[in-house]
């Protein structure tokens, strides 16, 4: 079972790391598209009229499709001052309520979402810019991060489950817990190129 779990697991980590990336450029075409319009109505006298409807539609789902990814990368923000004093056997029961409370929050926001998404396609309603665009497309894909986010934190709930008993509290610390300082550093010279090891020798 917990193999099956942790397979899940990997197959919808590989979606989120794609869904972080779309989020990502997402926010970089919405800088450059408000950028545009100020430019436009500065030098040119001109505006796309539509810059204040799409930004926010492309910020709310690059929020939502960045949620799974944050989770995945363990960046989501955790106070831990007081948990890393309690006994490991109380800790790890911690970390699974915490991660509990997540996936039910999720929940919350996917049925709110989904809701919103059955109104407006029952209405075909539209918002009031020139475009008219139909609210079922960016409520969908708002929809559908938030989806991917709630279905992560139900697989993370029902591993870290099955490491209650038998699994050791680093294993458990690796799914829920905030990185350590050692990792994020080894992830930036990574990043930057350089050998984790030949940084830590240097």
């Amino acid at each position: 079972m917990l193999g099956l779990v942790r397979k899940l697991n990997g197959g919808i980590d590989v979606v989120a790391r794609f869904m972080g990336g779309c989020a990502g450029w997402l926010f970089i075409a919405c800088a450059c598209f408000i950028t545009f319009d100020v430019l436009a109505r500065k030098f040119f006298g001109f505006s796309t009229q539509s810059s204040i409807e799409l930004s926010g539609y492309m910020l709310a789902v690059g929020i939502a499709w960045g949620l799974a990814g944050a989770l995945e990368g363990r960046a989501h923000v955790r106070i831990d001052v007081l948990i890393q004093r309690i006994p490991a056997g109380a800790r790890r029961y911690l970390h699974w309520v915490a991660l509990a409370m997540l996936a039910v929050f999720a929940g919350f926001l996917v049925y709110g979402a989904w809701q919103t998404f059955v109104e407006s396609w029952e209405f075909k309603a539209t918002d009031n810019s020139l475009i008219k665009t139909p609210l079922i497309i960016p409520q969908g894909l708002w929809l559908i991060g938030l989806a991917v986010f709630g279905l992560m934190a139900v697989l993370r709930v029902l591993e870290v489950a099955l490491l209650l008993r038998g699994g050791s509290i680093a294993e458990i610390e690796h799914i829920t817990g905030p990185k350590s300082y050692i990792e994020e550093a080894d992830e930036t010279l990574h990043a930057l190129g350089v050998d984790a090891h030949v940084g830590a020798k240097s």
